[in-house]
């Protein structure tokens, strides 16, 4: 084993909609997307937050469209994000967590 492989990012289970998966945590790649959840821009945010979703989905699904994954439902974000940073040993501050809910509240608006 190299030294390096210590640091490579290695799957965690965790619960989205009640069922079991195995997510990888983020690597460097992407950083710059990590960067712009906490940005002031709620679209840069809501953008990112939208990437890093799809991230995940497409770990649990590696066979699903792009298509399918733009349409994962609103009501799953609040475990998705809580499995991202759960995985990632990000802290899910205050505009985070109200981007969160703006994105449901929006969702669920006709």
């Amino acid at each position: 084993m190299s030294k390096i492989e210590r640091f490579l990012a290695k799957p965690v289970k965790v619960t989205i909609g009640g069922q079991e998966e195995e997510i990888k945590p983020f690597t460097v790649e992407d950083l710059p997307v990590i960067m712009k959840l906490g940005s002031d821009n709620k679209e840069e945010a809501a953008q990112a937050t939208k990437e890093l979703v799809m991230k995940v989905m497409k770990q649990i699904d590696p066979e699903a469209t792009e298509k399918q994954l733009s349409e994962v439902s609103m009501e799953y974000l609040v475990d998705i994000m809580n499995a991202i940073t759960k995985v990632n040993n990000l802290p899910m501050d205050e505009a985070r967590a109200r981007l969160i809910q703006e994105l449901k509240q929006n969702a669920s608006k006709p």
